[in-house]
């Protein structure tokens, strides 16, 4: 994940150092508060959970505890700390680093321009409710909500603009955002928690970031890899109320 800019524009981040309780590997990690008989912050507790987010990390840093008899042993790792930040994060076809994401090609035409049948499921895990966007074929860059799955199939109410033909190619993910429209979501991160998981099903019970927009990606630019998700956080300890 990388800074973008506040919900209300402003670009300039507010970033502030902390000393790291573990090692921090990667950057554009969630980092939250490392409680009781820890050194300092922590990674996010799960993909699926970023309880008490102090921000997000812009560096890296290694945890160390001994004296080295010349240096200072702690280590810190820079953050941005902004509770009305807005993150940019890849979408990813799993949960492994650099996994792209599925293309779905269309089996049955949709003369109404209604339905994606495609070989893949839909309902397991449950994509209804989440976007779906053409790669490829007529509809190219268009983006829909779904509103309801079976097992092959994907299903909109707002039509798409021609024909979805058998051959075209769509791409999809469990949440939304502008311009598509707006849900009490969640996403699933990535295993380094630094990008988003969009195989999974929709999810609405966790506590990690909500979506903000979806900037969606077809075959002119490698949408399979080129995909993002702009997030804020949900649980910040620096929003009103926070929850530490």
């Amino acid at each position: 994940m990388e800074y973008v800019r506040t919900l209300f524009g402003n670009t300039t981040p507010s970033v502030l150092p902390y000393q790291v309780g573990e090692t921090m590997a990667v950057a554009g990690v969630p980092v939250v508060v490392g409680g009781a008989g820890n050194e300092g912050v922590a990674l996010g507790d799960t993909t699926t959970g970023s309880v008490d987010l102090v921000g997000i990390t812009e560096d890296t840093a290694t945890l160390a505890t001994a004296q080295s008899g010349t240096t200072d042993p702690s280590a810190r790792v820079s953050v941005v700390i902004d509770p009305n930040a807005v993150y940019r994060a890849r979408m990813l076809g799993g949960a492994a680093a650099n996994t792209a994401l599925t293309l779905l090609t269309v089996t049955t035409a949709s003369t109404d321009g209604l339905t994606v049948t495609t070989a893949s499921e839909w309902s397991s895990p449950t994509y209804d409710e989440g976007a779906v966007w053409c790669y490829s074929g007529a509809n190219v860059s268009s983006a829909r909500k779904i509103t309801s799955v079976s097992s092959t199939a994907g299903t909109v109410t707002v039509a798409f603009t021609h024909d979805i033909a058998v051959g075209d190619r769509f791409l999809r993910a469990p949440f939304v955002g502008s311009p598509v429209g707006m849900e009490a979501q969640f996403v699933q991160l990535s295993t380094n928690l630094d990008a988003v998981d969009a195989s999974v099903a929709v999810d609405t019970d966790n506590n990690n970031f909500r979506v903000v927009e979806l900037l969606l990606g077809d075959n002119s630019n490698d949408g399979q890899n080129n995909s993002h998700v702009l997030l804020s956080p949900f649980d910040s300890i620096f929003a009103a109320g926070g929850s530490i």
